[in-house]
């Protein structure tokens, strides 16, 4: 598509995030940005390679449609291919749409095109280690995990048997069965952690590094406020037993995990975490790698609008 002002749009769409919110954007894409180039992404991963393609080929704005992860693999691909000019829009359409919260999605999506809801965003990036030791990099616009919830989200993306059959019957199905798998045996994780250069070691259940105050569809530690510019968002779930785990996320549920004596919080600009076995790490909702992690942020780095 090319927009009023001679610029050429394109709308990169995972066509599996949730198949009938899916067809009804479609049907909105077709009727309020007619001219609008669409891609479809057809394997995991595959959101990146579209992301630089769309920059390289002379797309002014980009459009992912789907998810936090579409979102993140559409914006590692525009920013790997270095023009920090082009504008990245978002059509939630996936299942948390954590990224979108807060921030009045457009009525009607031709007004992606207006350049006066755009806003200056800060990107987060982590380096992390991969499963054969090699070093990897990602941006995030929304949050990363290590610990309990990652490693929950390692088992429920394992293609095992059981898992494969208990996905065809029910996803929640899956999900809870992953949990309660992982808190059979879990125990809490020792870690050394570099905050703004201050070091200390700790026993952890789980670390959030975050660039919004939503996680899983909504869910907060306790805040609905980002972090300040140039900041990231630590939240530490102090080292509990299982029954300890339990009664945090009923806190965390119900909104109230701000008070609960095992959260520490912190806003910082640099992190890592090491451990002496390495935890899986999740980056807008993908398992991408483990610990070692370091953490930082690029304030302004995006321009968005959703």
């Amino acid at each position: 598509m090319v927009a009023d002002d001679g610029e050429r749009v394109v709308c990169i769409v995972n066509p599996t995030s949730g198949v009938q919110r899916r067809r009804m954007i479609e049907q909105r894409l077709a009727a309020e940005l007619p001219a609008a180039d669409c891609w479809r992404t057809r394997y995991p991963g595959h959101g990146i390679e579209l992301g630089r393609r769309a920059v390289l080929d002379g797309y002014r704005t980009v459009i992912a449609v789907g998810g936090d992860g579409t979102l993140s693999d559409v914006a590692n691909g525009v920013l790997e291919a270095g023009d920090e000019k082009v504008r990245l829009g978002y059509v939630p359409a996936g299942t948390c749409n954590d990224f979108a919260r807060g921030r009045a999605p457009v009525a009607n999506l031709g007004c992606l095109l207006d350049r006066t809801r755009d806003r200056e965003t800060d990107v987060g990036a982590v380096t992390f280690s991969r499963a054969d030791g090699t070093s990897a990099h990602r941006f995030f616009l929304a949050s990363c995990t290590a610990g309990l919830v990652s490693v929950i989200g390692r088992a429920f993306t394992e293609k095992t048997p059981v898992n494969r059959v208990l996905k065809r019957l029910n996803l929640q199905f899956a999900e809870a069965a992953s949990s309660a798998r992982v808190l059979a045996g879990w125990k809490p994780v020792e870690v050394r952690l570099d905050m703004d250069g201050e070091r200390s070691r700790q026993a952890v259940t789980n670390i959030a590094v975050l660039k919004v105050p939503y996680i899983a569809g909504g869910l907060t530690f306790g805040s609905a406020e980002p972090p300040e510019a140039g900041h990231l968002d630590v939240v530490q779930a102090l080292g509990v037993g299982r029954i300890g785990v339990i009664g945090l996320m009923w806190q965390v549920f119900r909104g109230n995990a701000g008070g609960h004596p095992a959260i520490r919080r912190r806003q910082v600009r640099t992190l890592r975490i090491d451990a002496d076995t390495p935890l899986p790490l999740e980056v807008d909702g993908e398992i991408v790698g483990y610990t070692p992690a370091a953490f930082s942020v690029h304030p302004s780095r995006l321009l968005t609008v959703v």
